[in-house]
Parts: C-alpha cells; sequence; structure tokens
C-alpha cells in the first residue's frame, strides 16, 4: 500500500446482492479526482486484487479517491443464483453471450457509491477498466454524465465490440500491448475506427495483455492522462 495513502473496506448494494470494495485515498491531503476501477473477467484473474488494479490503484491513491471492487459472485461479493446454478456457471454463460447488463450494474452501484463517499469534495470522476473492465467501465461510463474522463487497458480486441464509443464525445485512452494475445494489425486498425475521434488509442511495443512487470508504465500513462498531461 502506498505510505501517502489510507484505505478502507467498503461494501454496498447492486441489485438483490452485497458486493464488496476497498477505498482507497490520500492520507493528509484532500484528493483531487474520483477514480472508479473495473476489473478483468472472473475467469481471468478478475478481481480487485489483479496485479493491474492495484498497482492503479496503490499510485492513484496518493492524491484520489480510489474504488476498486469485486463483482458479484467474486471474492466476498454476493450473488443471487438460479437453482443449481454455480457462479462458475453464471460467469461463463456471461462470456459466451456478452450480457454484461448485470456486471454494468455493479459498476454503476461501485460509481455510486464513490460518489457519495466524496460528495462534499465535488470530485471528477474518471472510470478507469482492464480488459473486461474496460468494455464494463466503458458501457458504464460513455453515457453517464457525472464521468468526465475514461481509460480501457488492454481492451478485448476482437472479443467485444466498442463501436458504441463512435460518436462518444467524451475523452478516452485506451492502452494496448503489442504483444497483447488479442493484437493483430488488423484488429487495432478497426479498433481505432470504431472508438471515435475523442478518443486516444496508445500501442504500449513491448507490453502484453497481463502488463507483468509493465505495470508502473501503465500507470504512469494513466496519471498522465488523468492530469491533464500529454500521454505520447
Amino acid at each position: 500500500m502506498n505510505p501517502a495513502a489510507m484505505e478502507e473496506h467498503v461494501t454496498f448494494s447492486s441489485g438483490a446482492a452485497r458486493l464488496s470494495g476497498v477505498l482507497s485515498y490520500p492520507e493528509q491531503a484532500e484528493p483531487e479526482q474520483a477514480v472508479l476501477l473495473c476489473s478483468p473477467h472472473p475467469h481471468f484473474a478478475g478481481d480487485m486484487n489483479n496485479n493491474v488494479i492495484c498497482s492503479i490503484a496503490q499510485r492513484l491513491a496518493a492524491r484520489c479517491a480510489v474504488l476498486r471492487f469485486d463483482y458479484r459472485g467474486v471474492g466476498e461479493s454476493e450473488i443471487v443464483l438460479a437453482p443449481g446454478e454455480s457462479a462458475f456457471d453464471y460467469w461463463n454463460a456471461v462470456e459466451e453471450t456478452k450480457d454484461y447488463r448485470d456486471a454494468v450494474e455493479d459498476v454503476s452501484a461501485a460509481a455510486r457509491t464513490l460518489l457519495a463517499a466524496t460528495e462534499s469534495l465535488g470530485l471528477d470522476l474518471s472510470v478507469v477498466g482492464y480488459s473486461f473492465g474496460a468494455a464494463t467501465g466503458m458501457l458504464f461510463a460513455h453515457r453517464d454524465s457525472r464521468v468526465w474522463k475514461m481509460v480501457a487497458v488492454a481492451p478485448p480486441l476482437g472479443k467485444v465490440s466498442f463501436a458504441f464509443l463512435s460518436d462518444c464525445r467524451k475523452p478516452s485512452l485506451h492502452l494496448v500491448g503489442r504483444k497483447d494475445f488479442l493484437y493483430s494489425d488488423e484488429r487495432i486498425t478497426a479498433f481505432r475506427r470504431s472508438v471515435g475521434l475523442a478518443a486516444q488509442v496508445v500501442v504500449l511495443d513491448d507490453a502484453d495483455h497481463f502488463f507483468r512487470g509493465d505495470e508502473d508504465l501503465v500507470v504512469q500513462r494513466i496519471e498522465e492522462y488523468l492530469r491533464g498531461l500529454p500521454t505520447v
């Protein structure tokens, strides 16, 4: 944990489920922004303790209020299941059908929690999502007027359509590793065309989908973007 930051466990409701999260914030100063972090898919190291999510939270919490959380059925977060259905079955169906409505509802509930916690400060809200979380975060953030900026880390190229951003005027940053197993020149070209003119797409030549060992590079790009510094 960043020595300049504090963190506390929080719970909040998303529909009938009670979700678990961690709120991090500066220890001795008022936060400058509010940042919501959206994790990868639960079948692919997708929880709030993921290496990328934790690295972003730890760095940004020195000057931002940061909330990371677990989707329903992950970690300590509850889930309401049909008889005979397991959490694994539920998330497998989400992956197969690309029906992200429940996950986006979880994101929305987390955003309400973060905004309520920082209401007296009137902070700008940004949403940062990684992999599957890039899709759920953007699906929520692009249509919510409370969101200022959006960031997608390793958006799942070719697996999820981001065409819903084609006419979005809200600024967004998309970080893609050239060594990502989902990367191809054709896919990145199609992705650039789909996300619209307000989106900035940055290809990181030496990074893959998981960013192990490259977490600092990703966090630096995100921090620069959220602070309004040029991202080259």
